[in-house]
């Protein structure tokens, strides 16, 4: 991550390189009054458009490391949609733990409305929608992962999210060093995907990295599950989005909408929602509303659901 300095300039030092350069500049001018204003505002202009870039190229990293994410054992299918991450702070919330997994203890809110700690071994567990269909009920779930703040943890964390994962899906990779090496970063939390039938965890789910609050802008997932799976239930989709956006609604290729309910996750930066996808059809366009009611955004670009 840049600090602001341009190339060779001093940290620290008596004369950063910036007014060096400039000084020079300055000296080559051979006639006439020095134009020193304009020096010092193209010097700027020229540290804006790094500060710019650098912003780019972080955005990019982080999308790299929620792709590289994969190799912990992700079976979704993910759709990417970049997504800045919110300044304010969002409220926790807490649910039971998910019927045939692990049972999770969601860490006490603090006054701010936040957990007190980030525990990376505990994560926080909510489920985000629920429904029945062909005689079967089901139900979507996301499990947040706090970042780990060493290697150390987070290979444990991996394991951990690893050895869950293998109860329900047997095929799930195991986590080798090389995966710890290349995900590990203390500015990125995991948040598990997955769902259940009739109480049963059922073996897709999803694994995206999303940035962990007070992070920079990131690549957050979203996850079509159970696509090729014959639960008796359409495939479930789940998405992380912006925390300004309250509402989804999608429209269906052959017509009728479905509306889900964005919820918060612990105190991670974005919300989530869920929704059974319509059988027989994708969608045809997708509208995020804002609280107040007004469109956040409409997108055709979504979610592979048949």
């Amino acid at each position: 991550m840049s600090d602001g300095y341009l190339p060779g300039d001093a940290q620290g030092g008596d004369e950063p390189a910036t007014v060096r350069a400039l000084g020079e500049l300055a000296g080559s001018v051979e006639t006439g009054a020095v134009p020193y204003d304009r020096l010092i505002a193209g010097g700027r202009r020229r540290l804006r458009r790094r500060r710019l870039l650098t912003a780019g190229a972080a955005a990019v990293l982080v999308a790299g490391i929620a792709g590289g994410t994969a190799v912990l054992g992700e079976r979704g299918r993910q759709a990417v949609s970049t997504v800045a991450v919110a300044s304010a702070s969002v409220t926790a919330a807490a649910a039971p733990g998910s019927p045939g997994a692990p049972a999770t203890v969601s860490a006490a809110p603090s006054a701010a409305g936040v957990p007190a700690t980030r525990d990376p071994f505990t994560p926080v567990r909510v489920k985000l929608a629920e429904g029945a269909a062909n005689g079967h009920t089901w139900q979507a779930w996301a499990a947040l992962w706090p970042a780990p703040s060493s290697k150390e943890d987070f290979a444990k964390q991996a394991r951990l999210i690893q050895a869950e994962r293998h109860e329900t899906d047997p095929k799930a990779k195991p986590v080798t060093q090389k995966d710890i090496d290349i995900n590990w970063d203390p500015r990125i939390d995991r948040v598990n995907y997955y769902y259940t039938v009739d109480g049963k965890r059922q073996a897709d789910d999803a694994l995206p990295a999303v940035s962990a609050p007070g992070g920079f802008p990131a690549a957050v997932g979203g996850a079509s599950l159970g696509l090729h799976d014959d639960a008796g239930v359409p495939a479930v989709v789940i998405e992380g989005v912006q925390a300004e956006v309250a509402k989804v609604v999608v429209a269906w290729k052959t017509g009728g909408t479905t509306e889900a309910v964005a919820v918060t996750v612990g105190d991670s930066p974005f919300r989530f929602y869920a929704l059974a996808a319509k059988p027989g059809t994708d969608a045809a366009a997708v509208t995020y509303y804002k609280a107040d009611g007004s469109v956040e955004r409409t997108t055709e670009l979504w979610l592979r659901t048949s």
